[in-house]
């Protein structure tokens, strides 16, 4: 793309984000960004020294923390930009080990949490008390990203369920949880999820996605389940009457969650809605035989940028192969805004980032047109906001209306 070119498009409908989680650690502060450990440690140790607090953003693949200058930082909770996993301070172990002694115990160790994620989100969510004015807060600051829809895929508890059904925004969020919080619900409150959220690997920043070929570090990533195990799980999810998603980033895990439904249907499970979530790594046959079952691909043009902040920890292949929507769009069939849908999860939130990764990407299967953008991330129309989008010299600029 060439020139200047002025695109107007409707506000975005982020169809994967954690709006309760978001929302409770929204005025927690962020090394998202901050690229020098230097800069990270002095707004760390400027926390306050007497009361937990919790740090989002955080990258590991920039830089780590010693084992002496966690004993030294105030209590704090640092949590890594993908969510799956977080370092405590020392301080911070010694206030939660009395509540929490087997977090403070396994957090460490990755496979514990990933077995462990959904409530690991539910104890950093729990870990920053609710005030009043949070929807309200995190819906305006996300307006002024562009964003006026977004889902949450991890639901922590009931209250701020409630919270949000008596809300001004109940209409522009729908609500997954995982099968323990569901059960957790009344009757009431259940008829609000609109799905069952499950998973089946982890993540490329904590080395856990289940990708094929060994990380860098000889790490290697992993299924959370059996194939019977998660046969049982989605079979358990659909009977509940709810849409189901599952998370699936390496290119085991979408080929297990494509081999399992295909068993389920033989087996005449139908499913409402079935999601897969991330998807970042899907071989052409499993995304041919994924359309052929109906399965909706909810993706992050943002994540493309994985090829470039994770090279330190992923084969060249992976960098180049890493969220195919050339391949999913034109080979295998999938139509943006029917079976192939985006969100951001929150890394980062908003329009810029997603227009940017989604226009201009590392590499050129990761591509989408403005209208493919458009049909997959946005509002039907514009009724709910207006972007203004100028792209120039490879980068998209925005402003809001």
């Amino acid at each position: 793309m060439s020139g200047k070119h002025i695109f107007q498009i409707p506000f975005l409908k982020d169809h994967h984000n954690h709006l309760s989680l978001y929302s409770l650690l929204f005025k927690c502060p962020s090394l998202q960004g901050v690229l020098q450990k230097t800069d990270a440690l002095n707004m760390i140790r400027a926390l306050d020294k007497d009361s937990l607090s919790v740090v989002l953003g955080w990258n590991s693949g920039h830089y780590d923390f010693t084992s002496i200058e966690l004993e030294e930082f105030p209590p704090v909770i640092i949590v890594n930009l993908s969510l799956h996993g977080f370092i405590m301070s020392k301080k911070a172990e010694e206030i939660m080990k009395p509540s929490h002694p087997e977090i403070v115990k396994n957090y460490r160790n990755t496979e514990w949490y990933e077995r462990h994620f959904p409530n690991m989100l539910i104890f950093l969510a729990n870990c920053v008390p609710a005030r009043d004015g949070l929807l309200t807060d995190f819906f305006q600051a996300m307006e002024q990203k562009g964003i006026y829809y977004i889902e949450d895929m991890l639901l922590p508890n009931e209250p701020i369920l409630n919270a949000i059904q008596h809300s001004s925004y109940a209409q522009r969020t729908a609500i997954w949880a995982d099968p323990g919080t569901f059960h957790s619900l009344n009757e009431n409150s259940r008829t609000f999820i609109k799905g069952i959220k499950l998973f089946t690997d982890g993540a490329l920043g904590a080395r856990t996605a289940a990708i094929r070929k060994p990380f860098k570090d000889g790490s290697t990533g992993y299924l959370l389940h059996s194939d019977d195990v998660l046969y049982r799980a989605m079979a358990e999810a659909t009977s509940l009457k709810k849409g189901v998603s599952v998370h699936a980033i390496g290119e085991d895990a979408t080929a297990q969650v494509v081999r399992v439904t295909q068993q389920l249907k033989q087996d005449g499970i139908q499913f409402s809605l079935l999601r897969m979530e991330h998807c970042q790594f899907i071989m052409e046959s499993v995304a041919r035989e994924a359309k052929e079952l109906g399965i909706v691909l909810s993706m992050q043009p943002n994540f493309s940028i994985d090829s470039i902040d994770y090279s330190d920890r992923m084969e060249q292949w992976y960098l180049e192969n890493n969220n195919p929507f050339r391949m999913l769009i034109d080979n295998a069939g999938f139509v943006p805004g029917e079976d192939l849908i985006f969100g951001s999860d929150g890394m980062p939130h908003g329009a810029d980032a997603a227009l940017n990764a989604a226009l201009f990407p590392p590499y050129p299967i990761q591509k989408l047109s403005i209208d493919e953008f458009v049909a997959g991330y946005c509002m039907p129309d514009q009724s709910t906001g207006v972007i203004n989008v100028e792209i120039k010299d490879n980068k998209a600029f925005t402003d809001l209306k």
